[in-house]
């Protein structure tokens, strides 16, 4: 099979933010660097589907980013208590304390971009965050390579599927890939290796542009890297219907009275009212603004969940008290607030007012389900973003620790952060190493060429199918012990199968071969967080059991983490350290209890 090899100080896997940010602070600091993307630079990645917005503490916005009117009452104190307590106080308090330290630094970097680009973003100074769109910051991330390649040459592979790390006595020292579309194999030699290659969603129901299989996650592991917090899946409203429109975020970008005007009823199948409470208590403010999606999670589920067997992840956006002309005028004015980023009337490739004809032809309902959007689960690193392997560094949504059990603060905000310290130390540490030749690559190919070499097997495509079949239905928003229980064995018995999937046809744009590695990497993935939660007799953040509805800080105030040895799972915990803030040690009664009373209460 054709070959060829790319020699680089530093390999950068994943062209989002945090990959972006990485390689121009490496190229900055003298390394030669090789960036490699799954699809095209600035138009691939999660955080394509953007719909809202992210930030940093008031006064780091007007120091950093030249925003005189911010909020000066949100500080980089209450930005960190939010950090802790919403990460349901499980959560690495260094990696919180480097999130409000160098998010600001990153920023101020990326506005520099932004000002080059002239791509729109608009501040809100109450809230101190940034309105943009995926769009955009995909723009703004091109602009900061080409800026970059004025000073350094950074070499990009666009359409290029990193497939496995390459070690060395121990050490990472590169990564096998393959042309995505002529199917040659690529051999990148690297002193130290960046994983940015986002989280892993397991669900047929998700907010992605391009899958998030756990490419990083699984590859790290599969060298000795250690992952946490694999039960933790982030969901919130999206579109099931149009088809064509599936996995859209819009159903929650509606939830927000200053982009759609109406109130949404959520009712289940049968008409039956799924209930947000009014009570003051769940009312969150500017700071605390995500929690909604949490409470959404919590109080839509109660109801979905009830009728789970008969209905699935199925539910209304109910609109029916209001006249016709009022739905049409609602889209209008989110059509105007869009209408900064994207063609008129249009949200991504979804025409708005044609959405409002077809919610009013359907007696006023917009079918939707929980889409799972995030995953705070991924590789354990420290604060220099140094995973356990000597060589492999890890930046943004792949690694876990700083969200612990749900994410209230911006992935934007962390990724740019993250790479601009992973970054730094990659290209410190190549300063100082050797080249080394892997000693594992023929292996490796080898298991990758594997399934074209079979005639006969099972079909990577409908064996990927099948994976998010069994998370569907039992490790999905709401869980319980019997669910898991026959997820698990189900899940095992798939990975089991993985050595006789077959992929014949050629190296040529060959999907199937593509989804052989992608299903091996999501089922590793997936095992681990079906474990974590089974093992997690209680409720948590964006895990909720509904046989343990406590939140039980007295017993499971740890993150489960997993490894390989000699190729079998192995999971331990790691207990939080209350390095900047003591944690808490109470027992609630449930999850929206405890919510109004360590977050909101605090925010």
């Amino acid at each position: 099979m054709k070959r060829k090899t790319f020699v680089s100080d530093v390999l950068v896997v994943g062209g989002g933010g945090a990959g972006v940010m990485s390689a121009v602070i490496a190229a900055r600091e003298g390394a030669s660097v090789a960036l490699a993307v799954k699809g095209k630079l600035g138009k691939s990645g999660n955080y394509m589907m953007l719909g809202g917005s992210f930030g940093v503490d008031g006064p780091s916005a007007v120091e950093y980013c030249n925003e005189p009117e911010a909020n000066m009452e949100y500080t980089k104190e209450v930005l960190f208590d939010k950090l802790v307590t919403s990460a349901f106080y499980i959560g690495d308090q260094k990696l919180q304390k480097h999130f409000v330290e160098e998010g600001p630094k990153a920023l101020k970097e990326f506005f520099q971009w932004v000002r080059n680009s002239g791509q729109k973003f608009i501040f809100n100074k109450r809230a101190c965050r940034w309105r943009t769109s995926g769009v955009a910051f995909g723009n703004v991330l091109k602009r900061g390579i080409k800026e970059q390649q004025k000073e350094s040459v950074i070499e990009t592979f666009e359409d290029t599927m990193i497939t496995d790390l390459l070690t060395c006595d121990g050490k990472v020292c590169g990564a096998i890939g393959i042309d995505m579309y002529t199917g040659e194999l690529i051999e990148f030699k690297a002193k130290a290796v960046i994983l940015a290659t986002g989280g892993y969603q397991p669900h047929s129901l998700k907010n992605n542009f391009t899958d998030m299989t756990g490419d990083g996650i699984a590859m790290a592991l599969r060298v000795g890297a250690e992952v946490r917090d694999m039960e933790f899946l982030l969901y919130i409203p999206t579109l099931i219907e149009p088809a064509y429109a599936k996995g859209s975020i819009l159903p929650f970008q509606m939830t927000m009275p200053n982009l759609f005007p109406l109130r949404q009823k959520a009712v289940d199948l049968d008409g039956e009212e799924l209930v947000y409470p009014s009570d003051p208590k769940y009312k969150t403010n500017a700071a605390s603004s995500k929690v909604k999606k949490l409470l959404m999670h919590y109080f839509y589920g109660i109801g979905v969940y009830e009728k789970w067997d008969k209905y699935g992840n199925q539910f209304y956006f109910d609109y029916s008290d209001y006249s016709d002309e009022e739905i049409r005028e609602a889209f209008k004015i989110i059509a105007d607030n869009m209408a900064h980023w994207y063609r008129k009337g249009m949200y991504h490739h979804i025409d708005l007012m044609e959405l409002a004809e077809m919610i009013i032809k359907n007696d006023k309902r917009l079918l939707i389900g929980q889409g799972n959007e995030y995953s705070m689960g991924g590789i354990v690193v420290d604060e220099t973003f140094a995973t356990r392997v000597p060589g492999l560094f890890a930046a943004g949504e792949v690694t876990g620790g700083l969200f612990g059990a749900f994410r209230s603060a911006d992935g934007l905000t962390e990724m740019l952060a993250h790479g601009l310290t992973a970054g730094l130390t990659a290209s410190k540490y190549a300063k100082t190493a050797t080249q080394l030749e892997p000693t594992d690559l023929e292996e490796k190919v080898a298991i990758l060429t594997a399934p074209l070499n079979r005639t006969e097997g099972i079909s990577p495509i409908e064996t990927l199918n099948k994976l998010e079949s069994i998370c569907d239905i039992g490790f999905n928003f709401f869980r319980d012990g019997e669910r898991l229980s026959k997820a698990y064995e189900e899940i095992r018995a798939l990975r089991e199968s993985l050595d006789q999937l077959a992929a014949p046809g050629g190296t040529v744009y060959n999907l199937e071969w593509m989804n052989s590695v992608i299903v091996r990497n999501l089922a590793l993935c997936a095992e681990i967080g079906i474990y974590s939660a089974m093992e997690r007799k209680e409720s948590r953040g964006c895990h909720v059991r509904t046989d343990y509805p406590e939140v039980n800080n007295r017993d499971y105030l740890f993150s489960f983490t997993a490894s390989l040895k000699d190729g079998e799972l192995s999971y331990g915990k790691i207990y939080p350290e209350p390095i900047y803030v003591e944690l808490d040690r109470g027992i609630y009664p449930n999850l929206a209890e405890c919510i109004s009373k360590t977050i909101l209460e605090v925010i």
